[in-house]
């Protein structure tokens, strides 16, 4: 697959540092447009448009970070904060609006009754994704 451009959604895990080196090896060799995001999700109970200072934060220093890395790695990323009510879908409608060929999410290593556990936004995100989608977990720690 040689995607021409690429949407990372970026959770602020342990396993994003992993995922953006992955994306920078599969975005160079395919000389693909990489856009990384991070979704921050607006309880029901406040506006959409809510002020979450805390959140705004967070998002923008974890976007810092990830451009920071991605330079490091040759990689020309561009990034966008967003709000919704539900992260998989703000992921699928940003692919879509974007034209994205590929999304790319990040699991961290977790277990939870003693199975691994995928998580809600990105089971949602592989049900509803129109385009490819590329799951990186990240290894159990011992």
């Amino acid at each position: 697959m040689q995607p021409k451009r690429v949407l990372v959604a970026l959770a602020g895990t342990s396993a994003d540092p992993d995922m953006l080196r992955l994306v920078a090896a599969i975005a160079k060799s395919a000389k693909a447009e990489v856009i990384g995001i991070h979704v921050i999700e607006v309880r029901w109970n406040l506006p959409l448009d809510a002020v979450m200072e805390p959140e705004l934060d967070r998002g923008e220093e974890l976007l810092a970070s990830a451009k920071k890395l991605a330079d490091q790695t040759g990689l020309d990323l561009e990034t966008e904060l967003l709000q919704a009510r539900d992260a998989a879908a703000a992921i699928v409608d940003t692919a879509v609006e974007r034209k994205c060929d590929l999304i790319v999410v990040a699991m961290p290593f977790r277990k939870r009754l003693g199975r691994v556990y995928v998580g809600r936004t990105v089971q949602n995100v592989y049900v509803n994704a129109p385009c490819a989608v590329l799951a990186y977990r990240q290894e159990e720690t011992r």
